[in-house]
């Protein structure tokens, strides 16, 4: 009995606590259910409101795509650019660089030939020839020509000694300007630096001018102004030294020496051939009016020829008039008497005495004069 009301109680237990489970179960089956719902609606809104969203972002992103389009195809076009420049900035600092290295070794070739030139300079018969080179240059400039307007290395004697300057210019009336183009360029052999250089090349011309000055050109070429031309043919050598010894300058025209650099000569030149053109003019001028004086002096006499041949016409018309009457009045009534006499039949024609006179000269110029004549007055 005990067996079966446990058995019946175990039954009741199991069935209650299978009603008790199955009602938590769907107490819990509800709640998740519930939850799920949520769950669901709570996706649902998060859902609806990303779509609106991602929507107004799709709105956002279609007006901004609208309005950043053009910035975006300038920006693309400042890329090509910048990316060209780019380019052109790398090439142009490759050919600089390629410039850079030939400017190197143009310098390396300036040097070397500074050097050479500096060296062959270092002879006094170079510098010499140098001198005269540029200074016949100069000469060409000018528009003069040698043996006329002037002439290379003549030679004279002074008191002095034998000279024989480098070129004489020659001077309308027949003046002369000595030239020496024996340049002093001992200071530019040393290899001190700038200013000893300068200082060496001031000495180097202020001995050149007391040794110029000694020579007494224009004792040899007369008349010659007093004083010597010294063709310095740079004008760095010039400025050089006259910025290092200020006084070179005066004390050189002092002692009768003119320091003249390319440009100062050429100016000298210019105004030395402008007098010849002037010279030129003026003795044009005057062979003109010789000529128009030797003209005048031949239309002088021509005129008094004239005038004497139309006296001459004139006392020939006259004298043919006579001769015309003599025949009328003498001639013709005997003629006529032997035609009469049937000597012959032809008859005698009478002749016509000239009532034209020849036409004088009755220009203002021709004035009466002596004896009836005209006299020219030119």
């Amino acid at each position: 009995m005990e067996a079966i009301t446990l058995s019946v109680a175990l039954v009741l237990v199991l069935a209650a606590g299978i009603a008790i489970g199955w009602w938590l179960g769907g107490t819990r089956a509800r709640a998740q259910t519930q939850d799920r719902l949520v769950r669901a609606e709570t996706t649902a809104q998060i859902l609806s409101e990303r779509t609106e969203a991602l929507e107004a972002d799709a709105q956002v992103a279609g007006e901004l795509t609208a309005a950043v389009g053009p910035l975006t195809s300038d920006v693309r076009s400042l890329s090509q650019h910048v990316t060209g420049q780019d380019r052109q900035q790398a090439a142009r600092l490759a050919g600089l660089d390629e410039q850079l290295r030939q400017l190197a070794l143009q310098n390396q070739r300036l040097q070397t030939s500074t050097h050479g030139l500096l060296t062959a300079l270092s002879a006094g018969s170079s510098r010499g020839d140098w001198g005269e080179v540029q200074l016949r240059r100069i000469v060409e400039l000018s528009g003069m020509t040698e043996h006329i307007d002037f002439n290379v290395e003549v030679t004279a004697t002074t008191d002095a000694g034998r000279i024989r300057p480098d070129m004489v210019i020659n001077l309308p009336g027949e003046a002369h300007i000595v030239i020496d183009a024996k340049a002093p360029l001992s200071g530019l052999e040393t290899d001190a630096d700038g200013t000893a250089v300068a200082d060496a090349q001031a000495r180097a011309v202020r001995r050149h001018v007391t040794a110029l000055s000694k020579k007494s050109y224009w004792q040899a070429f007369t008349p010659t102004p007093r004083f010597v031309v010294c063709f310095l043919p740079s004008d760095g050598l010039l400025a050089a030294a006259g910025q290092e010894d200020p006084s070179l300058i005066d004390d050189a025209l002092s002692a009768g020496v003119v320091l003249a650099s390319p440009s100062t000569l050429l100016g000298l030149l210019k105004t030395v051939a402008l007098n010849w053109q002037q010279a030129d003019l003026s003795r044009s001028a005057h062979q003109i009016l010789d000529l128009g004086r030797d003209l005048h002096n031949r239309v002088v006499t021509l005129t008094e020829h004239l005038t004497r041949m139309g006296s001459s016409l004139d006392r020939s018309v006259e004298d043919y008039n006579r001769l015309v009457g003599s025949f009328e009045s003498r001639f013709l009534p005997t003629a006529r008497k032997l035609s009469a006499t049937g000597v012959s039949d032809t008859p005698l024609a009478d002749p016509e005495e000239l009532s034209t006179r020849t036409r004088g000269l009755t220009a203002r110029e021709f004035g009466p004069a002596e004896n009836g004549h005209l006299k020219p007055h030119l």
